[in-house]
């Protein structure tokens, strides 16, 4: 199979999701139509919105809809970079049997809506791939893994030694740098019918320093993280490895 790639404006987009009986987005994909003065306006705007559509809407892209929508294991990425961190990252996966479809929103107007929406179809095998491949680039940080625990970046510190940081202190100054980007990257089973979170997810968090590079943090429980350096081919292994878990969870045992 050859990938298969559609480029859709945010009102084309959520149209064609209705085609297939689905109301809302799926998370953390996010469009507000533009403000028009009368209702007239709007309603001309969708129907040469859905005539444009008519005009690539295939069985090829029903088919990519389907996975995205329907998928056996589904990948949420959210995320935040550039300047002040505000331009917004969007993705959205589905896996289905040997195929997958990912969704990237380009930007929007602002923090709470994005724009275009980007669908790719490839292989299943290389989803995880795909996914670290959409995020904003950076090459691996160059600080030694490390564990810690939140509570100890909260715990006051009270004197300080003249040439040396203890273990409170490294972690605040790791930790409260400047980033040029951070998000949360989640692994599902199955469908998600609406934007309201689950527990069931298998998460990680990445954080990208200007003056380092790019951070894996894993957060074990409510208190205790590890920390490793996260070139490409870390991430990659990283979101593989939680769609490896997610699959043996959903296969039925025997």
């Amino acid at each position: 199979m050859s990938e298969l790639r559609w480029q859709l404006d945010g009102l084309a987009f959520t149209i064609a999701l209705e085609l297939l009986g689905r109301d809302r987005l799926p998370y953390p994909l996010s469009y507000r139509p533009p403000f028009l003065e009368h209702r007239d306006d709007y309603r001309r705007l969708r129907a040469q919105t859905a005539r444009r559509l008519s005009e690539v809407f295939d069985e090829r892209l029903h088919r990519a809809l389907t996975v995205l929508l329907e998928p056996q294991v589904r990948i949420e990425v959210h995320g935040f970079a550039g300047p002040d961190l505000r331009q917004v990252v969007r993705l959205h996966v589905g896996i289905a049997d040997q195929v997958a479809t990912v969704a990237v929103q380009q930007p929007g107007p602002d923090r709470e809506h994005g724009r275009d929406v980007v669908l790719t179809m490839c292989y299943a095998h290389t989803a995880a791939t795909e996914v670290v491949a959409r995020l904003p680039r950076s090459r691996g940080g160059g600080h030694a893994p490390f564990t810690g625990r939140r509570s100890e970046l909260e715990r006051p510190v009270y004197s300080r030694h003249p040439t040396r940081l203890n273990p409170v202190e490294e972690l605040n100054r790791f930790f409260r740098r400047p980033r040029s980007s951070a998000g949360e990257i989640t692994v599902y089973p199955g469908i998600a019918y609406d934007a309201r979170p689950t527990d069931d997810g298998h998460a990680f968090i990445w954080l990208d320093y200007p003056d380092d590079g790019r951070y894996v943090l894993v957060n074990h429980n409510a208190d205790d993280f590890s920390v490793t350096p996260g070139p490409v081919a870390e991430m990659v292994r990283q979101v593989q490895h939680r769609i490896d878990t997610v699959q043996r969870l959903r296969a039925p045992a025997w």
